[in-house]
Order: C-alpha cells, then sequence, then structure tokens
C-alpha cells in the first residue's frame, strides 16, 4: 500500500495562525524565535511539513533593558538614526533598546563569547565585536564616529574602562551612558551601602569620564538594583571636547 505524500506549506504560513493579532509572522520567524520540530528556521519561506511542530519560544526581557530605557528617557537622548557603541554587550539587553529606539548601527563589544542572543546576531543593524577587550578597540574595528556610547562593564572601574576607548572617534556633541558599579569603582570586596560611599563611587567614576573629555550632566539611580541587590547608577555625559595631551597645562 502506498504510503501518503506529506503535506509541505511554507513557515510563514504556520506561523501566522500561532501569532497574536500585532505580531508580524515573517518577524517572528527572522528573529529567530520560532522552532521547528525543535530547530530554529529564520527563513519565512521555507517549506516545511504540515503536521509539524511549531513553537513561538519568546525570550525572557533582558534586565539592562529596564535600566538603558530609563536613561534614556530621563536624559531625553535621542538614538534614532545614530551610531552606537554598547560596551560589555553581553546578552545585548542594552543593544536591543538601542535598535528599539532607531539606531542606525549598534557596536556590540563584549571581552566574552556566545552571550549576544540569536535574534541580535542575525540583525543586520548589529555588528557583533564579541572576543574584543577594550584595549583592542580603535578606528579598524569601529570605523565610524560614535554618537551614542553605552558602558555596562564588571571587574573595572568606568575610570579606567572610559580612557580605553580613546582610539575611537566620537562625535561632536556624542552622548555616553554609563552604568556605575560601585564595588568596582571603590575596589571593596562587598557591595557599599552607605549614602557616603555610593556616592564617592559617582564622583569617581564622574571625574574619570571628564579626564578624558566627556563632560558629566546627570546621574539616576537605576530602576533595576544589579547582582546581590546592589544599587547601581546611570551616568549620563557629552563629548564636549577633546582629551587633553598629556604634558598640557592650563
Amino acid at each position: 500500500m502506498r504510503r501518503p505524500r506529506r503535506r509541505f506549506v511554507a513557515l510563514v504560513d504556520r506561523v501566522d495562525t500561532l501569532r497574536a493579532s500585532d505580531e508580524d509572522p515573517v518577524e517572528l520567524i527572522r528573529r529567530g524565535i520560532v522552532h521547528v520540530d525543535g530547530r530554529v528556521i529564520v527563513n519565512p519561506r521555507a517549506r516545511v511539513p504540515h503536521d509539524a511542530a511549531i513553537r513561538v519560544r519568546r525570550p525572557k526581557p533582558l534586565r539592562g533593558a529596564a535600566k538603558l530605557r530609563a536613561a534614556l528617557d530621563h536624559f531625553a537622548i535621542p538614538v534614532d538614526g545614530r551610531v552606537a557603541l554598547d560596551v560589555g554587550a553581553a546578552a545585548g539587553g542594552f543593544t536591543s533598546v538601542l535598535l528599539q529606539r532607531g539606531a542606525h548601527r549598534v557596536y556590540a563589544v563584549d571581552a566574552g563569547f556566545g552571550q549576544l542572543r540569536g535574534e541580535l546576531r542575525a540583525e543586520p543593524r548589529v555588528v557583533d565585536l564579541e572576543r574584543h577587550n577594550l584595549g583592542e578597540l580603535d578606528v579598524t574595528v569601529v570605523p565610524e564616529p560614535i554618537d551614542v556610547t553605552t558602558i555596562d562593564v564588571s571587574y573595572v572601574a568606568l575610570a579606567a574602562a572610559v580612557p580605553q576607548l580613546e582610539q575611537l572617534r566620537f562625535a561632536v556633541g556624542a552622548h555616553l551612558i554609563a552604568l556605575v558599579k560601585p564595588v568596582y569603582e571603590l575596589k571593596c570586596s562587598g557591595g557599599p551601602t552607605s549614602e557616603s560611599d555610593l556616592l564617592e563611587a559617582v564622583a569617581r567614576a564622574r571625574a574619570g569620564i571628564e579626564g578624558v573629555g566627556w563632560e558629566g550632566f546627570g546621574v539616576i539611580p537605576s530602576p533595576v538594583l544589579g547582582a546581590r541587590g546592589a544599587r547601581e547608577f546611570l551616568l549620563a555625559a557629552t563629548r564636549r571636547r577633546p582629551p587633553p595631551r598629556a604634558g598640557a597645562h592650563g
């Protein structure tokens, strides 16, 4: 007896029946969150068995996203059409927000590997610069002038991290948003909790940033606590002048 022939349909047609009314099935597939028989397929026109098991698996929200959204909103920093640098991208919380706000391109930098979410790797506006240390960044790696820089790094103070970006080109009036983690600014073993220590951590971060050509113009508490409930802050700055030359006076 002849076995019945399997029917195949375009993946987008199957996903169209699974989506909520306001979701684009093509976008869901291209984001890499549609699984067909347990395997991710990113081509909306791929032919799949009519009876294949199809699931839309939405990733959990990234904690960093809420932090950056709060800073962009509070300081009214524009992102649309601008080139951004995300230092310490990790899974891509900051990168995702920059894309949502209309960034022309985002250079996602991280010393680690394999953390950036798949949908961000597949996004043509993202330049994945994993396995890159700060000291390796220069105009051969990031050839465009940068309009918006975000920084979320661990194990190093901002006062030490930001000067390592000086081999890059920043647009006049560029913006910077840096996540201040007091435990690293003060180089202490446990997270500081006193108001005086927290203020000192922010002051050190700001001084380090301003020493290389940035002008801080505001600080807000992070709306999301850090590791082990640590308090963190978001520091905003503008690129106002070139960094001082060694040996310069006045």
